[in-house]
């Protein structure tokens, strides 16, 4: 059975509202994410909420746009595709959810290596501006 295809509606929900209580509602507790601009992976929800929504402040969300999604089993792989200023950015989420709905592991990948500096460079100032 593919839940992953049934759950991924629920990530789509909470990018097209920007309401940081949907994102509460689908991170499990213990939920584990991985940055580009971040050395190892961060642990808890609370730190990946932070994260998530320092990215959603980084991207331009006008020009992000998911190209392409592929769902098997629990596991979610999303190609995305936006810019910030005036570097195009490709990238995949990778989202693994656990039976009760919830993401137990989001990892994001991103390329070119252009890119990756802007991101953080971008995660850096959005992350101050939330502290």
């Amino acid at each position: 059975m593919n839940q992953a295809k049934e759950y991924i509606h629920k990530w789509h929900g909470v990018l097209e509202s920007d309401d940081l209580q949907r994102l509460d509602e689908i991170l499990a507790e213990t939920v584990i994410f991985s940055s580009p601009v971040v050395f190892k992976p961060l642990e808890g929800k609370q730190i990946t909420m932070m994260y998530l929504h320092a990215a959603g402040k980084s991207f331009n969300m006008e020009k992000f746009k998911y190209t392409k999604e592929i769902h098997d089993g629990m596991n979610s792989v999303l190609e995305f595709e936006t810019y910030i200023d005036d570097i195009a950015i490709n990238g995949v989420d990778m989202i693994e959810w656990n039976k009760e709905g919830k993401i137990t592991n989001f990892k994001v990948m991103i390329r070119p290596f252009k890119a990756v500096q802007k991101v953080q460079q971008k995660m850096v100032e959005a992350l101050e501006s939330l502290s």
